[in-house]
């Protein structure tokens, strides 16, 4: 059976007119039809791992591995680095991945975890003159210790925020960590070791000293279910490479191995 003409005619115009208006909405509106490159965060305070440099780009060994990958996977990443309980709020929004973290069994399923950047050991640190003495964590129970917010220490500490038994003092960076430690707030801070090194108050060395507790743990992309697989199946793949040839030793070695 054959349609009216007229009947016809309108049907036409109303579908030209919707590609028409299609049309104009891409022109002035680009973004509607292609997606920004993924945004991965980093802690801004956490040299030399990862840091805002003094012409305000991120910088550090986790930014350089990142750079590297993105260079051999040939995908587009947006590298930042920001304070540290911002980048977590944004991985928890699903807003950014999350560079340099702790993996952690709940961790997986909730997001993805790349392969590891670095194995990153973590000390205590306490005054000069404290008589705490530890082979591992557990051995610093009786303690009040300063930890970071949103890490995870593995196993030994895992839940221990839980256990009344377990005297914890989060603090929002390394450096508050150490921060409340000098100002005797805490006994002990648990910190990574590069942090360590670079002890709050240059000019008195000695007032603070490091520990290893038998820590060391690897370091990852939390990656959200925001950002294509094949963009955290292809930057995988660039890390392996990179760990095959050498390369992640020698940026680790420039960067901590001075």
């Amino acid at each position: 059976m054959m349609l009216p003409w007229g009947l016809l005619t309108h049907r036409a115009m109303a579908a030209l007119r919707r590609l028409v208006v299609l049309v104009l909405t891409l022109l002035v509106h680009p973004a509607a039809g292609s997606a920004a490159s993924p945004v991965v965060l980093c802690n801004d305070e956490h040299f030399p791992l990862s840091y805002r440099n003094d012409a305000g780009r991120p910088a550090g060994l986790y930014p350089e591995i990142l750079r590297e990958a993105v260079r051999r996977s040939g995908v587009q990443l947006d590298i930042r680095v920001v304070p540290w309980t911002r980048a977590l709020r944004a991985l928890e929004t699903g807003e950014a991945a999350l560079g340099g973290v702790f993996s952690t069994t709940r961790a997986r399923g909730q997001w993805r975890v790349s392969l590891p950047l670095h194995l990153e050991r973590i000390v205590a640190v306490l005054p000069q003159e404290s008589a705490i003495a530890a082979a591992r964590v557990a051995d610093l129970k009786p303690y009040r210790i300063c930890i970071v917010e949103g890490w995870n220490y593995g196993p030994p500490l895992d839940g221990a925020q839980m256990d009344g038994g377990w005297n914890l003092d989060p603090a929002p960076s390394e450096a508050l960590c150490l921060r409340k430690l000098e100002a005797g707030r805490v006994q002990v801070a648990l910190v990574g070791e590069a942090a360590a090194l670079r002890l709050p108050d240059p000019a008195m060395p000695t007032r603070l000293r490091t520990m290893p507790v038998g820590l060391e743990l690897p370091v990852h992309v939390f990656w959200p279910f925001t950002v294509p697989d094949e963009t955290v199946r292809r930057m995988d793949v660039a890390l392996r490479h990179m760990d095959e040839d050498g390369t992640l030793r020698r940026i680790v070695q420039h960067y901590l191995e001075p």
